[in-house]
């Protein structure tokens, strides 16, 4: 289903596909996008048809101070705020401007996404464990989750609840790299700003590894997930300490038989 917004990328629904045991994942339940700071007038009237009790924010206190968000908590809106980003890489403009201009020709883009993912999966199991257990509650669904860009923090969250939830690998992957054509746009003008900071001292090639996802970020703390916990259910209950009574609540929320479709 498409969402017609004006200044909403990478808005979609985290349902509509299959699980590789014939059930279904529900539409219109659980939502994911980039950060809600730009909204138009007819965006926010969109948006509230949509019907959405719950957000969850997953950026950090700087983010949300730079951008803030045009839909807040109030009556029928709960939000959730809850950072999943590494707190030492937290930067101000004038901070991230001198880490560009002085480490321009040394910076390796690609580890710092891949340190990203190795400490979203394994330095943020309470943060992972406040997520799934807030979506679980039936006052909160429908529900939103996003970050900045919607792609790499709201990207692992969603693939991990697909991936719970019985939708195969390969969908799930297919269903994260859908960011790269639906932020396409943006990560353009990012790259644009990104080099301007570093006085085009960084090359579009150095930088694309923050600008769009990548299977093998995904991938990585996948495999080490799966040797580790051996499952994502196992991941979720052992490892990140979820309760049984929540992942049970968000599996009767999510899933439905493709019978009933």
């Amino acid at each position: 289903m498409n969402y017609n917004f004006e200044k909403l990328f990478n808005f979609r629904d985290v349902g509509g596909v299959m699980t590789e045991n014939g059930e279904k994942l529900k539409e219109g339940v659980l939502f994911r996008s980039e950060d809600l700071s730009k909204l138009t007038k007819q965006d926010i009237e969109t948006f509230r048809q949509l019907n959405i009790k719950a957000i969850c924010d997953l950026r950090m206190p700087s983010e949300q101070k730079s951008k803030v968000s045009r839909v807040g908590p109030g009556p029928g809106i709960e939000l959730l705020s809850v950072s999943i980003h590494d707190k030492s890489q937290e930067f101000t403009h004038l901070e991230f401007f001198k880490f560009l201009v002085s480490k321009s020709t040394s910076v390796d883009f690609e580890k710092i996404m891949r340190d990203m993912y190795e400490h979203m999966a394994f330095g943020c199991h309470d943060e992972i464990k406040e997520i799934i257990c807030f979506l679980s509650h039936t006052s909160r669904i429908p529900a939103l989750i996003h970050c900045t860009g919607g792609k790499d923090r709201t990207g692992f969250i969603a693939a991990i609840i697909q991936l719970y939830l019985g939708v195969s690998y390969e969908t799930v992957i297919a269903e994260y790299l859908k960011s790269n054509e639906l932020i396409a746009e943006k990560m353009k003008r990012t790259e644009s700003f990104i080099r301007w900071m570093s006085l085009f001292r960084i090359s579009p090639e150095q930088i694309r590894p923050v600008l769009e996802v990548r299977r093998e970020y995904l991938e990585d703390v996948y495999q080490k997930i799966m040797k580790q916990y051996g499952d994502i259910e196992t991941y979720l209950e052992e490892g990140c300490d979820i309760p049984r009574s929540c992942l049970e609540e968000l599996k009767r929320k999510l899933l439905s038989s493709s019978e009933g479709q």
